[in-house]
């Protein structure tokens, strides 16, 4: 690690703020795209979702 120096206490809470950020908009994303494909569902614009040619519940 040539070059870095270590964390101020400031910037490490910064750092784990921004990831702890990071994921709740991940998780965030996640659940808008799951709703949106649902009302596309709904409304006819998106093909309901089919069982792969391996799926044992065929």
């Amino acid at each position: 690690m040539s070059g870095h120096r270590p964390l101020r206490a400031d910037e490490r809470a910064e750092l784990d703020w921004l990831r702890d950020e990071n994921a709740l908009l991940r998780t965030e994303r996640d659940v808008l795209l799951r709703l949106a494909a649902g009302f596309a569902r709904d409304a006819g614009a998106w093909p309901a979702r089919r069982p792969a040619p391996h799926d044992p519940a065929r």
